[in-house]
């Protein structure tokens, strides 16, 4: 599963089995990315993203959604709305990485404040 496929010496990896599960889990401690499916039990992927995003300790969170092509619709305006990062099935597991790779990179680049 992804959990193998993004198996890496440097990375801790937490799966868990729905979106409230997600949203406890984040409650209690702090992740550096969520990958979450659009199809999930009792509560949407779209609808975990949204809640994410109403919260100030998640409201920058990178957040990668896989998406069916017909779901591209509802994940297209997640993207645009809560800045999250789409990788459509059936992916290759290169454009997965990479889409991690560069969630993660994003991240870690400070913001510079204008005056």
């Amino acid at each position: 599963g992804l959990r193998h496929l993004l198996r890496s010496a440097d990375r801790e990896i937490t799966g868990v089995a729905s979106a409230k599960a997600a949203l406890q889990a984040l409650q209690q401690q702090s992740f550096d990315l969520l990958i979450t499916d659009v199809m999930m039990p009792e509560m949407s992927g779209l609808d975990l993203v949204a809640a994410l995003r109403a919260r100030a300790a998640t409201k920058k969170l990178p957040i990668i959604i896989l998406t069916a092509k017909g779901q591209a619709y509802d994940a297209n305006m997640a993207r645009e709305v809560w800045d999250a990062t789409l990788v459509g099935k059936p992916f290759k597991p290169q454009q997965l990485r990479e889409a991690v790779q560069t969630a993660l990179d994003g991240a870690a680049v400070p913001s510079t404040a204008t005056n």
